[in-house]
């Protein structure tokens, strides 16, 4: 007669959402040793219990290897059902968001920052979520090898503390993303307010972008701009370098911006290697049709 494991999943405030932990864990348990019928459970949708009972495999670890089986179905369970309703609860309690499509792009903004970029074979799970999937299968499947009851939200909030605090943390930088997005869409619509109003000081200026944050500003005599429009300000080539740091490559671009702004040229070409570069797009989007991407350098 085969070993069986059993226990019991009490979630009492989602009940229906029990029966698709149901048919993971009869999923997890399709293969050679362990066929789908071999896997019972029993569902209460009053209670919000499922019952589950399932073969141990053979040997001294069979235990072990069916929990740690489960425990990887649970934590992708909770990743996939408890995580966005964790994420959305957050977002209306701590940050007062009542508009459901709003809080469907900040769980999808958090959700993609704790799961991280993708891995180096292309696959569409970053490696954050496989870290987090791994953690939390460890957990449960520790805890199931001793316990033959999981009340799963008493687990997910008392025993899963690092883990919530993980998933609140990137709830507030969605948050805040979403706010300097916010802040930086008006600040680019004040601008381009500001483009449209001001007269025009400048016919034409050549905006020689070699990549990264190295620019030059010309005149439509390949002069550089300084010698027309300004004085006494950046370096007298024009040239606009920096070496590495993400602040000071911010500062060369708010500069470079400034200085357009400055000059308020008619017509604006732009000859750049990266035209889907964040400044240029930053450029584009301030000047608008002034604005002209320029494939062909001109003769100097």
């Amino acid at each position: 007669m085969k070993k069986k494991m059993e226990f019991v999943v009490a979630y009492a405030s989602d009940p229906p959402s029990l029966e698709r932990l149901a048919g993971m864990l009869s999923r997890a348990f399709v293969n050679a040793e362990n066929r789908v019928d071999s896997v019972q459970w029993e569902l209460s949708q009053e209670d919000g219990v499922l019952r589950c009972q399932f073969p141990i495999g053979p040997g001294p670890k069979g235990k072990k290897s069916s929990c740690d089986r489960v425990g990887r179905v649970l934590a992708e369970y909770t990743l996939s059902e408890h995580e966005p309703a964790l994420l959305r609860k957050l977002f209306r309690s701590k940050f007062g968001l009542r508009d459901e499509m709003e809080a469907d792009a900040l769980i999808a903004e958090a959700v993609s920052l704790l799961d991280g970029e993708p891995d180096t074979l292309g696959g569409w799970m970053g490696r954050g979520r496989e870290r987090r999937l791994q953690k939390l299968a460890a957990r449960f499947s520790r805890y199931l090898e001793d316990h033959e009851r999981l009340n799963l939200e008493g687990f997910l909030r008392f025993r899963l503390g690092d883990y919530r605090a993980e998933v609140k943390e990137a709830a507030e930088a969605a948050v805040e993303e979403r706010m300097l997005e916010r802040q930086y869409q008006e600040f680019m619509s004040l601008l381009k307010s500001m483009v449209e109003w001001q007269e025009t000081r400048t016919s034409t200026v050549h905006v020689m972008h070699a990549g990264g944050h190295a620019f030059r500003l010309l005149d439509e005599e390949m002069r550089p701009l300084e010698q027309v429009a300004e004085t006494g300000s950046g370096p007298k080539d024009g040239a606009k370098r920096s070496g590495g740091e993400s602040s000071e490559g911010a500062e060369e671009e708010s500069l470079i911006v400034s200085r357009l702004l400055a000059a308020s040229p008619r017509q604006l070409y732009i000859h750049t290697p990266e035209p889907e570069s964040q400044v240029i797009r930053t450029i584009i989007g301030i000047f608008g049709d002034r604005a002209a991407l320029s494939p062909e350098l001109p003769a100097h």
